[in-house]
């Protein structure tokens, strides 16, 4: 019994520094909250319609926590604040305040939506939230958005647990780091609750001329793309037309620097981008696919993260 004991404390022990790891990695994280990574969708909602009630309306992972003020906590879309969330979602994406419009679709339903509240004004008022859409290893019958761009078949084929991260939004006035550095400390605890081994979503360059981002799309081609087994590409449809541009021709930091902040962040922490692009004229965006592999996080990140603070 005395040896069991140890052994589950070892066990809880483990996991409680891989998530530390990761937390410490994601919160030197810091990028303009409006760029950040989300799932757009071609069916969105304009105006207010009841939310379908999910599966006894629990999260898949449930995540809770509170830092001043604020409550961050995974729902789901049954729970009375999603109003709120999609209202937000209107209001980032759309470039529009409308209490009367929201942004939903079908994927709501099957997500847990990480959510950020600041108590201080009220205890339904959403200043950031991050969708997440999960499907463990061995498991058949998910759908996800990315799949409405790109072929993402080499990652479904992998069978292990995935999580697609998207719509993710902060409201303008809290941009100021500390909404997307609590979203992302959700995000981690989620990490470690689900145990994922990929992390993907789509991430957009702010216009659906591609050809004004040839540099970057050339630059992430050569030096960010994942190996054979995780290579995604776009669907023949929407597949933005490009010559990669030579490598010889490509200035490393200059390209790097002009990347959209959530594509920066990303690649710090080992990210790769799949191959192409896809052009997105209803949102006016260049999409690039995001492929983020955990264990690789933290095996090359551990020992950097040590001694740092959140």
């Amino acid at each position: 019994m005395l040896f069991q004991l140890k052994e589950k404390n070892k066990l809880l022990q483990k996991d409680n520094n891989k998530f530390e790891k990761i937390r410490n990695i994601i919160s030197k994280v810091k990028y303009v909250a409006k760029n950040v990574i989300y799932v757009k969708n071609a069916l969105n909602s304009y105006d207010m319609y009841p939310s379908s009630k999910s599966l006894e309306g629990k999260p898949k992972f449930n995540v809770e926590f509170r830092f001043g003020s604020y409550q961050v906590k995974t729902i789901r879309n049954s729970d009375s604040l999603m109003n709120n969330v999609k209202k937000l979602r209107f209001e980032i994406f759309f470039d529009e305040k409308n209490p009367n419009k929201i942004d939903s679709d079908e994927f709501d339903e099957e997500c847990d939506h990480l959510v950020v509240i600041d108590t201080s004004k009220s205890k339904d008022y959403v200043v950031g939230t991050y969708r997440l859409l999960y499907r463990k290893s061995e498991s058949a019958g998910v759908r996800f958005y990315s799949q409405s761009e790109f072929n993402i078949t080499n990652i479904l084929n992998k069978r292990s647990s995935l999580l697609e991260a998207g719509r993710s939004c902060v409201r303008k006035e809290y941009r100021d780091g500390r909404i997307i550095k609590l979203l992302w400390k959700g995000l981690a605890t989620y990490i470690v609750k689900s145990k994922v081994e990929y992390i993907f979503g789509c991430a957009s360059f702010p216009s659906s001329d591609h050809n004004r981002f040839l540099n970057q799309l050339s630059y992430l081609n050569h030096y960010h793309s994942p190996s054979e087994d995780l290579q995604t590409n776009p669907l023949d449809n929407l597949k933005a037309e490009f010559k990669v541009i030579s490598k010889k021709k490509i200035n490393n930091e200059k390209e790097f620097r002009s990347l959209p902040p959530l594509i920066k962040a990303y690649l710090r922490v080992g990210a790769y981008v799949g191959s192409g692009a896809v052009i997105d004229n209803n949102f006016d965006t260049t999409d690039v696919l995001i492929i983020l592999d955990t264990k690789k996080l933290l095996k090359k990140y551990s020992n950097l993260s040590k001694g740092l603070t959140t």
